[in-house]
């Protein structure tokens, strides 16, 4: 099986960071073939232009693009880890999904609707975040960003989200306390890997 984790975070020493290795060596434990697209070390451009735009419709898709469609193509779980920033995903990540999940690749329209064309696919979601679960919870902020990616964003283009776990005050919690957060990724993955 092939998982390809989509990495969302400036700081290659951030506590995304440390999870992004954590999935990673435990899927390839397993024997998993796993690949990374760290957005930020790639300088991945976000940016969705009147040429891109147009060139999607004329079925011109740029080289750029097509590299990550092809990524996209090769992997059966998407493995996404990124840190909330405004109550979303950074906007590289956002910027990813605009410019790489296109008309006719991840989706697309007919009379009955949108049809998601990524069927096949499956994903996991690691979020962080500054904020306290009981901060978050109440005003259903988590509920909302779950249903935004989760919904919004997977389902429409047909992928299973198998996960989506929210990881909560990393800035402010101790060393022994980010160990525990870990091994929670680690069960995650360890869930996961008793499909292949």
């Amino acid at each position: 099986m092939n998982i390809l984790i989509i990495y969302a975070h400036p700081n290659p020493e951030s506590f995304n960071a440390a999870i992004c290795d954590a999935v990673e060596k435990e899927f390839k434990s397993k024997d998993f073939q796993v690949r990374k697209r760290d957005l930020y070390q790639m300088k991945f451009n976000p940016i969705l232009t009147e040429d891109d735009y147009s060139s999607f419709y004329q079925d011109k898709v740029p080289a750029d693009i097509q590299a990550e469609q092809s990524e996209l193509i090769w992997a059966n779980i998407f493995v996404f880890v990124f840190p909330t920033w405004w109550a979303g995903m950074p906007a590289i990540l956002k910027g990813y999904f605009d410019r790489v999940f296109t008309n006719g690749f991840a989706f697309r329209y007919s009379d009955e609707g949108p049809e998601g064309l990524l069927k096949e696919k499956q994903a996991l979601i690691f979020q962080t975040t500054g904020q306290p679960e009981k901060s978050l919870k109440p005003p259903q902020l988590t509920m909302a960003m779950q249903a935004s990616f989760d919904v919004g964003i997977m389902n429409f283009c047909g992928i299973e989200t198998l996960a989506h776990k929210f990881i909560y005050s990393v800035p402010y919690v101790d060393e022994e306390t980010r160990k525990i957060m870990l091994n929670e990724v680690k069960e995650v993955v360890e869930m996961i890997g008793k499909q292949k």
